[in-house]
């Protein structure tokens, strides 16, 4: 990293560690999005950090991106979540041909801290993705959407979503894809304030409803299906460090595991040096001797475990953020390295989840000690589309030789 951007990342982490992380009790007991945390992130140009400095942008680096994201994650995971949703709807958009709606949202990004939630999730609730998604039609000059989707971070804190839509050419024609960029505020859009969620509570992840929203056609990107498929083909052929620099946002969720790990992490190291007495010390024939819990094998076992997936996952996800601007001799190579850090980092998460719960136990499972909070925390990331063993099969495809996709959250 560069001297400013290490300089961005100090002020990121003592707002973390401060009022972040002094709010992050309040906003999980109520669910509600922390506006002041998107105020402050704001205040430090967040919305626009990845973006090139012609849009008014930082151009940060792979590197202090993921290490931003990390520290926000410690203090409040549900504010990490959310910019790094922006972040990735965000390289999304630049990552695509330039059209006038979408240059205008990127410079509002950039030069005015604008932010942008994108549902791309099956709504809440609900369980098929058939009924998922915007549908489109033609009427005169505009674009008619109507659909619901759902997952939408940040929402509460946006100025805009990002609503792909299809366009129905008839039967035994392939369809339209059309991309909007509509504000929140469009008529026939709504927030449908639906989240409730055992974890990342915080992040506003509701629906968004659209109900004959008009858009003008000039405003949208609409491209043959047929075009759409051949484009994305021909990128999954190519791999250059600027193509490889949108895997920041999934950079981003690991970190956010790495952020919320170290938080279990350094509370488990504080409780078992405190934590005296029933179960804490040797049993004798009188009774179970005063002792404390970091003075016991069982205890200092657990914790190696942690540490050694911790700074293995700490490892791993730095290099990985560095290799980025690297050239790798096929997209195959760079493709096996995303998929061995996502699998890394997960079992990582769910190591420090399980093991900060074993070693702490039932006195820091109350809602008075941050842990109970950090772990429902973790275990949503957990939950997100990667799977631990579906990762684990691409590794040992990829090993054989076989072509794999690393699909997620962040695309592919």
């Amino acid at each position: 990293m560069e001297s400013w951007e290490q300089e961005l990342v100090d002020e990121v982490r003592n707002l973390a560690r401060g009022p972040f992380a002094e709010r992050a009790g309040d906003v999980d007991r109520t669910g509600k999005f922390s506006q002041e945390n998107v105020e402050a992130i704001k205040k430090l140009g967040l919305p626009g950090m990845a973006l090139p400095k012609e849009l008014g942008g930082m151009a940060i680096g792979p590197t202090a991106q993921v290490r931003i994201m990390e520290e926000i994650a410690y203090g409040d995971a549900s504010t990490a979540v959310a910019l790094n949703m922006h972040a990735i709807v965000a390289g999304l958009l630049a990552g695509m041909p330039p059209f006038p709606r979408r240059d205008a949202v990127l410079r509002d990004m950039g030069h005015n801290g604008a932010l942008i939630c994108g549902p791309g999730s099956i709504p809440s609730g609900e369980v098929d993705n058939r009924k998922a998604g915007y549908r489109v039609t033609e009427d005169g000059g505009d674009l008619v959407v109507n659909g619901k989707a759902g997952f939408a971070s940040m929402s509460e804190g946006a100025k805009y979503t990002i609503m792909p839509g299809v366009i129905d050419r008839g039967e035994g024609q392939e369809p339209d894809v059309a991309l909007m960029i509509p504000e929140l505020a469009t008529p026939g859009i709504r927030v449908m304030y639906n989240w409730d969620a055992m974890g990342l509570r915080g992040t506003a992840s509701h629906d968004i409803a659209a109900e004959d929203v008009r858009i003008p056609r000039a405003e949208a990107l609409v491209v043959p299906a047929a075009m759409m498929r051949v484009i994305t083909e021909a990128q999954a052929q190519i791999s250059t460090p600027e193509t490889q620099r949108r895997a920041s946002g999934a950079l981003g969720i690991l970190a956010i595991w790495l952020g919320l790990g170290q938080a279990a992490f350094d509370f488990t190291l504080d409780y078992v040096r405190q934590r005296h007495g029933y179960l804490a010390g040797a049993v004798s024939g009188i009774g179970t001797q005063p002792g404390y819990r970091a003075d016991q094998a069982w205890a200092q076992f657990g914790i190696g475990n942690m540490e050694h997936w911790l700074e293995t996952g700490r490892t791993i996800l730095y290099d990985t953020a560095r290799r980025l601007d690297d050239t790798f001799a096929t997209p195959q190579d760079f493709v096996r390295l995303m998929a061995r850090t996502t699998f890394h980092l997960r079992r990582m998460s769910e190591e420090l989840a399980q093991g900060a719960m074993k070693v702490c136990g039932a006195h820091a499972y109350v809602r008075a000690r941050p842990l109970e909070r950090i772990f429902r925390d973790m275990v949503g990331g957990n939950v997100m589309a990667w799977k631990t063993d579906e990762l684990q099969i691409t590794l040992g495809q990829g090993a054989l030789g076989m072509p794999i996709t690393f699909v997620g959250p962040a695309g592919s």
